[in-house]
């Protein structure tokens, strides 16, 4: 058995595409070492995926010229898996190639620009359009339908009208820390004292926004000597948080990181107080994942998928409202019996999402997908 799974979104500043792709990726192979993997990259230099993914004896590695989803993608791919002969493809985004003639997967993350396209710049409506387009003949075509949770399938469900028995749910895992990474590896130069942290792109549904009035009213308020990290890149021409932080004062005690790598942020997790992650909405949520596996306390939002992931190991806020938000961090940082309960529920719940179970899982609706179209034929 041959399969294709397009990797060539995973990217060199990780991100959660990248992150599900090296999860699938390192596990998948060993599951059943006589199925033959070909994973899609980008060239090495701006891929995202580590070189021990083609170091198994049953992954081959293709480098591809695509950059993000692309339109181009549906005229090269589907000449591309007949040139391969393989069994079966699969595309771990919202835009499946179209004349696919084999078996396809497809994997959804989240249906942020369909919910809430008010976070997206008005004078993208190509790039909406191609969107919705796109999901339309996703979940309508694919042989099996991956969402990453309860709340995404739940969403697509809502929104288009498909074969429901095609849908899977499969968590995303988490690789727990070693207890030998290095804590101190990273830390601003010009930093020290308490922190709370989040992690992510600085996206306008990602609440960055909301935090940071939060802060506010912790410092201002509560006499809370706290400070903000913000890891994550900036988005386009998103500048909100920082005019937000300036404006009230708060530009010392808010500190916008850029993209930190992987080997980096575990010391930025091991450091914080409490990892805040107050998001409009999200597919899926793996900082808020990571930071529990690390036994961080978690206050996330109670909105999407979050509370689907953080289960009872953390704190819900109501995105809107950013004294509740302020009023939960305080509850952590000044309560020590807290938030050891918390870091504590937090490891036990990080635990049950795994790289392998969740690699299992993917093989198994593999399987499904290719023995469905073997009996239609």
């Amino acid at each position: 058995m041959h399969i294709l799974i397009d990797a060539h979104l995973a990217v060199k500043e990780i991100d959660g595409v990248t992150r599900y792709l090296i999860g699938l990726l390192t596990e998948l192979p060993s599951i059943d070492r006589s199925i033959i993997y070909t994973a899609l990259s980008l060239p090495d230099e701006k891929s995202g995926l580590p070189k021990s993914i083609f170091a198994q004896p049953n992954v081959r590695q293709m480098v591809v010229h695509l950059w993000g989803p692309t339109p181009k993608q549906h005229f090269m791919l589907p000449r591309l898996v007949r040139e391969l002969k393989a069994d079966l493809y699969h595309h771990p985004q919202f835009d499946l190639p179209r004349g696919m003639r084999v078996p396809t997967v497809a994997t959804v993350h989240d249906l942020t620009y369909v919910f809430h396209p008010e976070f997206f710049a008005t004078g993208n409506q190509l790039k909406r359009f191609y969107i919705k387009q796109s999901l339309k003949y996703t979940v309508r075509q694919a042989d099996r339908i991956i969402a990453v949770s309860e709340n995404t399938a739940k969403d697509l469900k809502q929104l288009y009208g498909f074969d429901h028995n095609r849908l899977r749910v499969i968590h995303n895992g988490v690789t727990l820390p070693d207890s030998n990474q290095n804590k101190n590896g990273y830390r601003p130069t010009s930093f020290s004292g308490d922190y709370i942290l989040f992690v992510g792109t600085r996206r306008p549904h990602k609440n960055i926004c909301g935090l940071i009035e939060a802060l506010a009213i912790l410092r201002r308020k509560k006499n809370c000597n706290l400070s903000l990290m913000v890891a994550g890149k900036p988005y386009g021409n998103f500048k909100e948080p920082e005019a937000l932080a300036e404006k009230l004062g708060l530009k010392p005690y808010v500190h916008f990181l850029d993209f930190v790598p992987d080997d980096q942020l575990p010391a930025l997790y091991h450091r914080a107080k409490a990892v805040v992650l107050p998001s409009f909405y999200e597919g899926f949520g793996f900082p808020v994942l990571e930071a529990m596996a690390y036994g961080k306390p978690v206050i996330a939002s109670s909105v999407s998928s979050l509370p689907e992931v953080v289960g009872d190991s953390g704190l819900l806020v109501d995105p809107h409202n950013a004294e509740d938000i302020a009023k939960k961090i305080e509850k952590v940082v000044t309560n020590n019996g807290l938030a050891e309960q918390l870091s504590q529920k937090a490891r036990r719940r990080a635990e049950l999402f795994s790289w392998q179970k969740m690699a299992e899982s993917t093989l198994q609706v593999y399987l499904e997908a290719i023995k469905n179209a073997s009996e239609k034929n």
